[in-house]
């Protein structure tokens, strides 16, 4: 299963600018994985303003290239100052393009500095929906062998209490591990008890500091920082009980103060307070890096968002559709044809674009770069939460500004069963980043 596709992109990108320096290697079209993202600016994808910016930007000077080509053992084909001096050379770039999974139609001068590059919309977006429909939460998750690299993940033997009574700071260690556990999953390497390791399993020990023992070669400390309070800087005293109790009271004047969650049926209001406490608190804890202080909320707003608005954002998902469910069940729309049967033309405006390019087909490239650095006893938490964001934020523009349950028009039809189709992916990528935190999504707004 090719669980990157925009990784194949960037090294076919790479093979067509770079040749082998070692003649005798062959020109080899094929570039060994390459971590393409951690090469600096000369490739940037975006997910923002993707008309003016193109749907991704290279950079234009021939030696920013050089310079990582080197250090891959290649270099460029052409001699120039420029990568695409002119329009012969960016419609070869085009030409060349139609061959690949993803193909071109456009390159532009961004500036000086940069070239915008915007991509054929309709094979992505079947990709996309197909991909992430088909197979659900294995998108993203790559298949493991016995060859994969193997990691034995530790618990700091000290995690303190394990009931309401645990300190916050044990709390977030205890989190991280769980965490971590779950990542590890969508990334490269296979999980191994010590019993089972190799000569070269990483141990990767989960701690609130750094290790006091010396690091041996496959050995690494993840670090939990501390939990502050926002004013004093100080550790809190606060323990978790009592701050899922605040945050759960923060979460309900919020809900109140947009006209109500309100739960149906079984959805008890006190329990869904709680869940959107408690995915708060999680929130709070990972929206800045593993190892750096968290600070406790005490007014009710974090630095991002939060928690409140992605799960608003997340029951609305879920109202869409179980809306649309239940206006098919009511006999006033026909029942959602299969998606080989949809004109997924429709989906070329823009701002399903950005949802579809911007977030769907990028997630397994994120969940790539989580543990790209976590030999170094880094692992992007962090990211993950600014990613869930960042969608939740898109989405509620799309809200605002396309209506989905359509009347029920001839020519409204397609239109309908595209974009439930989109949302029914845009809520599958939700869940699985939601459920990679530990936070559950709710039903109801």
């Amino acid at each position: 299963m090719d669980c990157n596709p925009l990784s194949q992109f960037s090294q076919q990108l790479f093979a067509f600018f770079t040749q082998p320096e070692d003649e005798s290697a062959g020109d080899a079209g094929a570039v060994a994985p390459l971590r393409l993202r951690r090469c600096g600016e000369i490739i940037r994808y975006h997910n923002e303003n993707l008309a003016e910016q193109g749907d991704l930007s290279l950079a234009a000077t021939s030696r920013y290239w050089q310079n990582f080509a080197k250090r891959q053992g290649r270099g460029l084909r052409r001699d120039m100052d420029v990568l695409l001096p002119g329009e012969e050379q960016r419609q070869e770039l085009v030409r060349q393009s139609k061959e690949w999974r993803f193909p071109l139609c456009e390159i532009t001068l961004l500036h000086k500095e940069r070239y915008a590059l915007h991509f054929q919309r309709r094979p992505i977006i079947d990709y996309v929906l197909k991909a992430v429909l088909i197979q659900g939460a294995d998108y993203g998750r790559p298949q493991k062998t016995e060859h994969s690299p193997t990691m034995c993940l530790r618990l700091q033997a000290e995690a303190g209490a394990t009931d309401g009574s645990q300190e916050l700071r044990f709390y977030r260690l205890q989190q991280l591990y769980q965490i971590m556990l779950r990542l590890v999953d969508y990334s490269p390497w296979r999980l191994v008890e010590a019993k089972d390791q190799k000569e070269d399993t990483l141990f990767v020990n989960v701690e609130l500091q750094k290790c006091s023992q010396m690091e041996t070669k496959n050995h690494v400390c993840l670090v939990s920082g501390p939990v502050l309070e926002p004013v004093k800087k100080t550790a809190t005293a606060m323990v978790l009980d009592n701050y899922l109790e605040m945050r759960s009271m923060h979460m309900r004047l919020m809900a109140m103060h947009r006209n109500g969650i309100r739960p149906a049926g079984l959805c008890n209001i006190d329990v869904l307070m709680k869940r959107l406490g408690a995915a708060a608190v999680i929130v709070d804890l990972f929206e800045v890096r593993h190892a750096t202080a968290a600070s406790v909320v005490r007014n009710g707003l974090g630095s991002s968002k939060g928690a409140s608005y992605i799960l608003y954002n997340s029951a609305r998902l879920e109202t869409l559709l179980r809306t649309f469910g239940g206006q098919v069940h009511a006999g006033v729309y026909e029942p959602l044809p299969p998606l080989g049967e949809i004109d997924l033309r429709v989906l070329e405006d823009d701002m399903d674009w950005q949802l579809i390019y911007g977030y769907l087909l990028t997630f397994p490239e994120l969940l790539e770069s989580l543990m790209d650095q976590v030999k170094q006893g880094q692992c992007g938490v962090h990211l993950l939460v600014r990613f869930i964001d960042s969608l939740a934020s898109t989405f509620s523009r799309y809200y605002r500004h396309k209506k989905v349950l359509v009347q029920k028009r001839d020519q409204l039809m397609p239109i309908l069963y595209a974009r439930i189709y989109l949302i029914m992916a845009v809520r599958q990528i939700m869940n699985v980043a939601l459920s990679l935190l530990g936070i559950e999504p709710v039903d109801y707004v």
